[in-house]
């Protein structure tokens, strides 16, 4: 017995000529595949790069970026303090407790969604499917994002970013996940902070995000969210701007926490 509806399908179903069949099936199967390897990279985990702008160098030079701008501490809020980091500052990264901040998170995304919320396509973002590997994630998003000023032409990162544009933000995580020369430059980068570094899958309760400037404006760019996160216009300079977001999204919700803050920014 047919269900609701079926008849409507059946009879607005296209007619499918048999190189219009093939190019389907091709399609399902690809979407197969990707689905499935995408599953596969979940179930790894990478050693997390520590929260240290000589780790975070160090990783930008294993990838062969441009020294013409490095990671730098951001000491505090005062405007004395954020004098102190050179300009021009390209990118923002925050590392922040991850499961203080869920409950914030989570309100925030049904907010957005409730809204109708549609980023921008153009911005280069990728999804995050390895298990602690966001300080990796968060590098590549301030890179990527500026790539015309910090990735060296003819590097490994400047023909992989170049080959993912085109691609979706999951196939972009994916792809990540697979780049050796990324793994390699992490698990090593990883081992060269101040602290022991963690055995591989141990639990990291802090999380690392990004916040570039995109079309004028402040984008959050974090890897376990589905999609950037415009925080509106820029109104003066991209730290400043960021830092005010840090405090009224992060801060505010978690006083007592432990935040980090470095910014991407021009050599001194």
């Amino acid at each position: 017995r047919e269900q609701p509806g079926e008849t409507d399908a059946l009879l607005t179903e296209p007619v499918r000529r048999p190189t219009q069949q093939r190019a389907a099936r091709t399609e399902q199967l690809q979407a197969r595949q990707a689905s499935s390897m995408a599953a596969e990279v979940k179930k790894e985990f990478w050693l997390p790069l520590e929260s240290n702008p000589e780790v975070l160098n160090g990783f930008r030079d294993k990838l062969s970026a441009s020294n013409a701008f490095a990671f730098h501490d951001v000491y505090g809020f005062d405007p004395d303090l954020l004098a102190m980091v050179p300009q021009p500052c390209l990118a923002v990264l925050l590392l922040f407790p991850y499961a203080e901040m869920a409950a914030a998170k989570a309100a925030q995304l049904e907010r957005l969604r409730s809204e109708g919320y549609a980023p921008d396509a153009g911005i280069f973002f990728m999804r995050q499917y390895v298990g602690n590997a966001c300080g990796t994630i968060a590098c590549v998003h301030a890179l990527a994002a500026n790539s015309d000023f910090t990735v060296s032409a003819g590097s490994e990162l400047e023909a992989w970013i170049g080959a993912n544009k085109p691609l979706s933000a999951e196939d972009r995580g994916t792809n990540l996940a697979l780049a050796k020369f990324v793994s390699a430059a992490t698990s090593e980068s990883a081992q060269e902070g101040q602290t022991a570094a963690p055995d591989v899958g141990d639990d990291v309760n802090h999380h690392f995000v990004a916040f570039v400037a995109h079309n004028n404006c402040v984008y959050e760019l974090d890897g376990t969210k589905p999609y950037p996160i415009n925080h509106g216009p820029l109104s003066s300079d991209l730290l400043s701007d960021a830092i005010e977001v840090i405090k009224r999204e992060f801060v505010a919700h978690v006083p007592d926490g432990q935040f980090n803050i470095m910014a991407l920014a021009s050599v001194e």
